[in-house]
């Protein structure tokens, strides 16, 4: 009974051997590792290891490549302080001058999908850090693993949630009563992006969101109207910001100037003084005295001229010699071969048509 017993108990120690053997080292260990990325306009991605120290960065776009070749000191620093000093250089190079429907830019946290978290304070402490180093409207968003919508073949996709979170913190806007009257999903040039409109208040919102990123691609609302906000240069917020306008939102489909031949209140008469075109035409461009129009004469009025009634078919140069029958040399000026004055004669051999060639 004892020998039964312990070969059961062999039996059970040896299988338990070899299961531990068979496992993949990659289920036992996972890897610890991980990326952040930091978004404003410049997109840069930060590597660390399992201690959130930085191995490597990388500019996602050409303005995060710019900000990278700035700060080559980076491995093996706290992943909070790279962030910090990351932000700051973006914030020096001017990025954060440009506002976005009239707010100061988001600022996109993005743990990427898969990415090892060293500890639980981890995600808070780059967001303290990059706050730092930011203006105070600058919002800071911040994507965890939590935030990506699992129903898209791309895992890295943020949620609608997320994407309208996002909005929100840029239109600086909060409560109850905001209303989303719609989501799309869409893809733009190749750029997935969730297209949103709210309101709150009587005010209508239109933000587009990468929905890789988390960066507000275009915003505007209905209530924009802001003197010294363009749709070019660093103060670029996407909304053509006039006072009254054919564009956007705001269009009433009239170019609000005086007196124009354009829009509804057209009235067909460009108003200038006296003109050849539209109602008023005359029929006379206005000169002193012209060979166009009811008063043309014909004649241009230049002392003499070949052209016109008064033409003589002389070209009226300086007068030629007086003829004689003494051939002039071909390089004397005082003759001319032009012309009813020219130095011929009636026995001249140059004008029987003969060039007198053999």
């Amino acid at each position: 009974m004892k020998k039964t017993l312990l070969t059961v108990a062999s039996i059970v120690v040896l299988a338990a051997i070899l299961l531990t053997g068979c496992q993949n080292p990659s289920e036992t260990s996972a890897i610890k590792e991980g990326s952040i990325t930091l978004a404003v306009n410049p997109e840069i991605r930060v590597n660390y290891d399992e201690d959130a120290l930085v191995t490597s960065i990388e500019g996602l776009n050409v303005d995060g490549e710019s900000i990278v070749s700035l700060y080559p000191d980076f491995v093996g620093k706290e992943c909070d302080v790279v962030l910090a000093d990351l932000a700051a250089l973006i914030k020096d190079q001017g990025y954060f001058i440009e506002d976005i429907d009239g707010n100061k830019k988001n600022v996109v946290i993005k743990l990427e999908e898969g990415s090892y978290i060293p500890n639980g304070e981890f995600l808070s402490d780059l967001e303290t850090a990059v706050r730092s180093k930011v203006d105070e409207g600058n919002n800071i968003v911040t994507i965890d693993s939590d935030d990506y919508d699992e129903r898209y073949e791309n895992k890295s996709y943020i949620s609608y949630d997320k994407a309208k979170e996002i909005a929100l913190a840029q239109a600086h806007i909060s409560g109850d009563d905001i209303t989303f009257v719609e989501k799309e999903f869409d893809f733009d040039d190749g750029l997935a992006i969730y297209e949103l409109e709210f309101s709150q208040a009587g005010i209508n919102y239109e933000y587009d969101i990468d929905a890789l990123t988390g960066k507000v691609i275009s915003a505007h609302n209905s209530n924009s109207v802001q003197n010294d906000d363009t749709d070019y240069g660093p103060l670029n917020d996407g909304v053509t910001d006039y006072h009254d306008s054919d564009y956007g939102p705001n269009s009433d489909g009239i170019t609000d100037y005086g007196n124009t031949d354009y829009g509804p209140n057209n009235d067909g008469v460009t108003d200038y003084d006296d003109t050849d075109y539209g109602p008023l035409n005359d029929g006379v461009t206005n000169y002193d005295d012209t060979d166009y129009g009811p008063n043309n004469d014909g004649v241009t009025n230049y002392d003499d001229t070949d052209y016109g009634p008064n033409a003589d078919g002389v070209t009226d140069y300086s007068p030629a010699p007086t003829p004689d029958t003494t051939p002039a040399p071909s390089n004397d000026s005082n003759y001319s071969n032009y012309g009813n004055s020219s130095n011929y004669d009636a026995s001249s051999n140059y004008d029987d048509g003969n060039s007198d060639y053999d």
